[in-house]
């Protein structure tokens, strides 16, 4: 469902601006793109202006459409600290580096109803997701769910805290504080919190590998699929 300026949240702004950058690199129109994600054009050119959000399935289609990589939307976080701020303390090598991503840096894509996605990784990564995702209080989501989704990549994910239900295919369950899940995206899925408490999980996307790229091992029988 689209959602208002008033649940966007300034983050949109930066994110509406990649989008429209990216479709005008692609040499496509704004109901072009409406048209390929299935949603109306007005509601695009407000996501481009900052005004509304995506949801997570129209995310999705996007930077599939445009052949853009999900990393590449999120907000920034805070700016990186000055390199001579950092010396003499634990901010160092590896922060000038960017290899490390303080807790307080994160970029995030923050979604309807309150669902926030906080990248993990210090730089977007080619092929790959590294998130951390929190799911509000679900009392609206236990009867609304989201849709489901479904895109060409390997999918893991472990639960922090709380418990998450998760929709595969036409089975569904329920992940607690600890427990883990690994499937193939291909694969329509979907997960919401039906509980009265926040959820953390932490989720791992390795895009379908390109010809001669390396992939995580898996076993034959997620061989050979197509989208």
């Amino acid at each position: 469902m689209p959602t208002s300026s008033k649940e966007a949240g300034t983050e949109w702004v930066g994110i509406g601006n990649r989008v429209r950058d990216a479709r005008a690199a692609a040499g496509m129109s704004v109901r072009e793109l409406a048209r390929r994600i299935d949603v109306s054009a007005s509601h695009v050119s407000q996501v481009e202006r900052g005004l509304a959000s995506f949801s997570v399935r129209a995310l999705y289609n996007v930077v599939s459409v445009l052949g853009i990589s999900m990393d590449s939307l999120f907000e920034s976080g805070q700016a990186q600290r000055d390199p001579e701020e950092a010396r003499g303390d634990e901010h160092g090598a590896l922060d000038e580096a960017m290899m490390v991503l303080r807790a307080g840096g994160r970029p995030v894509i923050p979604l309807p109803g309150g669902t926030r996605w906080e990248r993990l990784t210090p730089q977007p990564e080619s092929g790959a997701e590294f998130i951390e995702v929190i799911y509000p209080p679900g009392h609206d989501q236990a009867l609304h769910p989201q849709d489901f989704i479904r895109h060409s990549s390997r999918e893991y994910g472990l639960v922090l805290e709380g418990s998450l239900t998760v929709q595969v295919g036409f089975d569904k369950t329920v992940l607690h504080t600890g427990d883990s899940i690994a499937f193939d995206s291909v694969t329509p899925h979907r997960f919401w919190n039906e509980t009265p408490r926040e959820v953390r999980a932490v989720w791992f996307i390795w895009d379908e590998p390109r010809t001669g790229s390396s992939s995580p091992p898996r076993d034959s029988a997620h061989a050979g699929r197509t989208d």
